[in-house]
């Protein structure tokens, strides 16, 4: 595991005294814990570190002490939907950005956007299908009809 550097360590304890976690709990080790709280406050960390500081993947999956890298990409997707739906989380993730002297950048109001956008998105290929499925049936009887006249007229018309 990587040495952290001061600014991290400041992060690490400003984290941990706003979800109210220990600052051991959060960097994990062999004994890692997924209790709540604990898992909110790496999620805080995660995202103020990938946002506010510009730090990868990788360089954020070392300081936490994460297996790869796909355990940060999860925390961070899992940002999104939280800071949206959660306002517990949202209120930890506001109070660490105001210890730590940032503000809520345009990335975490994009994401409430974003979110509602893809819900819009998801809700309208629905409707799409409904009506693709209407225009299957409107068809399936327009030729049920049309071959009902041909009928009709080879039956009652004369030449």
């Amino acid at each position: 595991m990587k040495i952290m550097k001061i600014i991290e360590k400041n992060i690490v304890k400003i984290v941990s005294e706003v979800c109210n976690v220990d600052e051991d709990k959060i960097i994990r080790n062999k004994f890692a814990t997924r209790h709540s709280n604990v898992v909110v406050a790496r999620q805080v960390l995660v995202n103020l570190l990938w946002r506010n500081f510009n730090y990868t993947n990788y360089m954020i999956k070392d300081i936490l002490g994460y297996k790869n890298h796909a355990s940060v990409v999860h925390s961070r997707n899992m940002h999104d939907t939280d800071y949206q739906y959660d306002e517990i989380y949202r209120n930890l993730y506001n109070k660490a950005m105001d210890m730590l002297g940032l503000y809520v950048n345009d990335k975490d109001m994009d994401a409430s956007i974003n979110l509602s956008m893809k819900e819009k998105i998801s809700e309208q290929e629905k409707q799409i299908g409904r009506y693709k499925d209407l225009w299957m049936n409107e068809k399936a009887e327009k030729e049920r009809i049309h071959g009902l006249l041909i009928n009709f007229k080879k039956k009652y018309m004369l030449r």
